[in-house]
């Protein structure tokens, strides 16, 4: 719950500073208002920062929730995404910060896909030992 939040967060404020710094202030400049711009912008940053506290929320829940199914395995993808988080607090997506955060995203998000995925063999033995203690219901 506290992982679908954190999106929820994200989704909203993200979206709020793409909406006030990007498109108001656009218009804004585009209009020649001056002296708006700067609030715009400064209430747009607010906005994304919520957001990506959220984004870390979210981020921080669903790595204890890997880690509590799948162990310590998980624990490099946990560092490099969280520490993602942190970066995208202030770096955005702006280079040359920003641009590293993305791929340190990537990378973090990368690592837990790997974790968490199941072999084969130790998905096979994993029915076959289900099925000799009988829990399994649909073979």
């Amino acid at each position: 719950m506290l992982a679908w939040a954190g999106c929820i967060c994200y989704a909203a404020y993200y979206s709020g500073l793409d909406a006030v710094a990007g498109i108001s202030a656009g218009v804004v400049v585009d209009h020649g208002v001056h002296g708006a711009a700067g609030r715009l912008f400064a209430t747009g940053d607010e906005l994304g920062r919520a957001g990506a506290y959220g984004l870390a929320v979210a981020c921080i829940a669903t790595c204890a929730v890997l880690w509590r199914r799948h162990g310590v395995r998980v624990l490099p993808g946990a560092v490099v995404s969280t520490a993602a988080c942190w970066s995208f607090v202030d770096s955005h997506i702006f280079w040359p910060r920003g641009v590293f955060t993305m791929l340190g995203f990537a990378l973090g998000f990368a690592l837990l896909t790997t974790a968490t995925i199941r072999t084969e063999e130790s998905a096979t033995g994993t029915e076959a030992s289900a099925v000799e203690t009988g829990c399994l219901t649909n073979p």
